[in-house]
């Protein structure tokens, strides 16, 4: 017999399809569900194809969940997604435990700032991720021609609630860093995010101004080094528009510090806000 689908799952279905990967602790966290009514509730969507788990040889690892084709054709016929927004089959290299732990990643920060947005006048009004976000960069480095990619992990916009003028929104390039770059690389990133907004090519691609790029790795030491290495390769008058911070200091459990003073800048290690006062 068919599942009947209520409103919860509703909600569940449509954290699934905006993080695009989630673990259990996303989900509970999002719904305020219990873990196992939850999980049961989750076996029962994954048999009808409302969701697709990945298992792993590892028992230690986490199941991770993602939307079901039913669960598409379900949130597509009551408008919550678009009709076009079907979801590409899965490469061989986005299941690999790499990929996979990166993406998670970047899903702890998605339903973070999205946790963080229902007890805060600042709004997380707009996510994209995936290749529609990517651009290039092209610039005279030392007389030299290079063209380098601007590729960032997420494009994310902010709204402040509280201020009605055109002025109250905030873009964000996210970089989740888990320690897996090398320097050299990263800084390749940097340069390219610099020559990136000073050609003004946000004003295309992202219909923005400015955008800032927050970097989020797990330590505050790795934090600091990527910082200081910003602090030679970043212009001075950009400085302001690179953010460092840590996983260290926000959670699922605890969401709102994401929105406080928990970041800093390439010249300053005091601390700073996402969204300005």
């Amino acid at each position: 017999m068919a599942t009947k689908l209520q409103d919860s799952d509703r909600d569940l279905l449509r954290f699934c399809h905006e993080l695009r990967f989630a673990t259990i602790d996303h989900l509970m966290a999002l719904t305020g569900r219990l873990r196992q009514a939850l999980n049961v509730r989750i076996l029962q969507l994954v048999a009808e194809k409302y969701l697709y788990r990945i298992t792993f040889p590892n028992p230690n690892q986490k199941h991770i969940y993602t939307i079901g084709t039913a669960g598409f054709q379900y949130l597509a016929h009551l408008g919550i997604i678009p009709i076009d927004d079907v979801p590409a089959r899965f490469r061989v290299n986005e299941l690999k435990p790499l990929f996979l732990n990166h993406t998670l990643f970047v899903s702890d920060i998605h339903a973070t700032l999205l946790l963080a947005s229902r007890a805060s006048h600042l709004e997380l009004i707009e996510w994209q991720e995936g290749k529609g976000i990517y651009d290039d960069v092209t610039f005279y480095d030392g007389g030299r021609k290079t063209r380098l990619p601007v590729c960032p992990d997420g494009f994310f916009t902010i709204r402040n609630t509280s201020r009605p003028d055109p002025t109250n929104r905030l873009s964000f390039a996210l970089e989740a860093d888990r320690s897996t770059t090398t320097r050299r690389t990263f800084d390749d990133k940097l340069r390219a995010y610099c020559n990136y907004l000073e050609q003004k090519k946000q004003e295309k691609k992202f219909n923005v101004r400015w955008f800032r790029v927050l970097t989020v790795t797990l330590t505050k030491a790795r934090a600091d080094s990527l910082a200081e290495l910003a602090s030679d390769t970043v212009p001075g008058h950009l400085q302001k528009f690179f953010l460092f911070t840590s996983r260290e200091n926000f959670s699922l459990e605890s969401p709102q510090p994401i929105y406080e003073a928990i970041n800093r800048t390439p010249k300053d290690e005091k601390g700073v806000s996402l969204v300005p006062a």
